[in-house]
């Protein structure tokens, strides 16, 4: 794996902040590594991280797979916008989201001066990576994964590019990205 990124200033949004003026909150696909980059980050920072897939599956009592196969993906949205606004997230606080969440105006804008850093993964890539975490992945369980995630990815590309920050993890190591991520702040300040 690559330890920097490639240079792409197309995708260097003109927002980027110098530093933080609130959380700093992951966004991308299934598989573009947010939680492992959250805890990497948070622990870099020595801020606080929330998983708020793993704060919806406390609150649940249960998987997420179970919550979609029991109850659907309404369920898991309500608990997910549950768990959004119950989270305690100051401003020093790097939380990983779902796929989804950014696609929720209701949600992405719950916390004030957050940095939304959206972790850009291909397709493929994704699914390569959550090979053998694909029953726990309700929206990838089908035969088809990658077409799964390209028709995500084309739903949400929108919402995507309204983060702040773009990075992308293909072919980098979390440590590479967690370094991209501080590059980009450290860039703009």
């Amino acid at each position: 794996m690559s330890s920097r990124p490639d240079a792409d200033p197309a995708e260097a949004p003109p927002s980027a902040p110098a530093s933080p003026s609130g959380p700093i909150v992951l966004v991308g696909l299934s598989g573009a590594g947010k939680t492992v980059v959250g805890r990497l980050l948070a622990a870099r920072l020595a801020w606080p991280f929330l998983d708020l897939d793993a704060e919806v599956e406390r609150v649940a009592g249960r998987p997420i797979a179970d919550i979609f196969a029991q109850q659907g993906e309404q369920a898991f949205r309500d608990l997910e916008s549950q768990a959004t606004r119950s989270a305690r997230v100051d401003r020093r606080t790097v939380v990983s989201t779902g796929g989804g969440w950014m696609a929720r105006p209701d949600l992405r804008d719950v916390w004030p001066g957050a940095v939304r850093v959206w972790l850009r993964v291909e397709p493929g890539n994704a699914t390569s990576r959550l090979a053998r975490e694909r029953t726990s992945r309700p929206l990838l369980a089908g035969p088809h994964p990658e077409k799964a995630l390209e028709r995500l990815l084309s739903d949400r590309l929108p919402a995507y590019r309204l983060a702040e920050i773009s990075v992308r993890t293909d072919g980098l190591a979390p440590e590479a990205v967690v370094e991209a991520i501080l590059d980009r702040f450290a860039a703009a300040g």
